[in-house]
């Protein structure tokens, strides 16, 4: 005889808070409808499933095995209908992302729009977190896509990672500043004033850390942390318009302050100096229609900027 799924999710809410009354407050039905559920399963089975006692209900042997396997057997229920959705489409799906500092300010940003533009039904939740949030929160399939520095994510056996294009990453100072009454400075000459921006991690870490303008967290170069911390492209552009402090950024995200001389761009460069931004999600998880077409969005945006800011010869100082 087939076991009902409601009388699984009905045992397994028991087991869980360990109280018919709580239970069923959580299920929303009245206490008499769950103990017909769960009397009804044990007669299906032919064995206990829950030993009741005046302080509450515990899971017999019996009852921990179907616990355990009623957990697998709903979270395939519910991967089920999720793929079913899935055919749904973008018009009325939804999409969660979640994306590190500085990534969602310019690129994701554009992304979104031209999501929303398209496709006006779509739902999405765009979170700013950690890159290690970033990480966790795909893992444990909080949001459906993750968008961050992918530096050493190759170790993460159940992520996928799909690089986006590289763009270069550019210094830049207030007007007045020392640096502007150099000619062409060098990058060593630049790196002699505080930084002020997101963590750094991978090779950006390590040309950061080896001119000794911050911190390493962890004892390596995958985490570097500036003088000044902070998670915002516009904060950190008032700080360093403010301050002799630099704020790295990439041409988009320094456009405007340039364009209205509230910033100066440094002619200086390195090969690390470029970001290594990538899309990452669960590898064996299929993913949405909205997911698809916002990865293709993206990418393309990048594309397009990298194309409209890329200098034809780079000069590395």
């Amino acid at each position: 005889m087939a076991i009902e799924l409601r009388l699984i999710r009905h045992a397994i809410a028991v087991g869980q808070h360990g109280n018919f009354a709580r239970a069923a407050e959580t299920l929303h039905l009245t206490q008499p409808s769950l103990s017909r559920s769960i009397a009804s399963l044990e007669d299906q089975l032919g064995v206990p499933l829950f030993d009741r006692t005046p302080k509450g209900v515990t899971p017999t042997p019996f009852g921990r095995v179907l616990l355990e396997r009623g957990e697998t057997v709903l979270r395939r229920e519910a991967d089920l209908r999720r793929e079913i959705a899935l055919l749904a489409g973008l018009e009325t799906g939804s999409l969660v992302i979640s994306a590190a500092p500085y990534m969602d300010e310019v690129l994701i940003a554009r992304a979104i729009g031209r999501m929303a533009a398209a496709h006006p039904k779509l739902r999405i939740d765009c979170r700013s977190v950690h890159p290690f949030e970033v990480l966790r929160q795909v893992l444990a399939e909080e949001a459906e896509l993750g968008v961050a520095n992918v530096h050493g994510l190759h170790r993460e056996v159940r992520i996928a990672v799909e690089p986006l294009p590289s763009r270069r990453v550019y210094l830049s100072c207030r007007p007045g500043h020392p640096l502007t009454r150099i000619v062409n400075p060098t990058l060593a000459q630049a790196l002699q004033f505080p930084l002020v921006t997101t963590r750094l991690r991978g090779e950006q870490a390590a040309l950061a850390a080896s001119r000794g303008l911050g911190e390493l967290s962890g004892g390596g170069v995958d985490d570097f942390v500036p003088p000044v911390l902070v998670n915002s492209v516009a904060l950190a552009r008032v700080i360093a318009q403010e301050s002799d402090m630099l704020v790295p950024g990439t041409a988009a995200m320094l456009a405007d302050d340039l364009a209205h001389g509230r910033l100066v761009r440094l002619n200086c460069t390195a090969p690390a100096m470029r970001t290594n931004d990538g899309m990452l999600y669960l590898r064996d998880r299929c993913l949405s229609p909205a997911a698809r077409a916002f990865i293709a969005t993206l990418r393309q945006i990048g594309a397009q900027e990298q194309a409209a800011h890329e200098p034809s010869a780079e000069v590395t100082a």
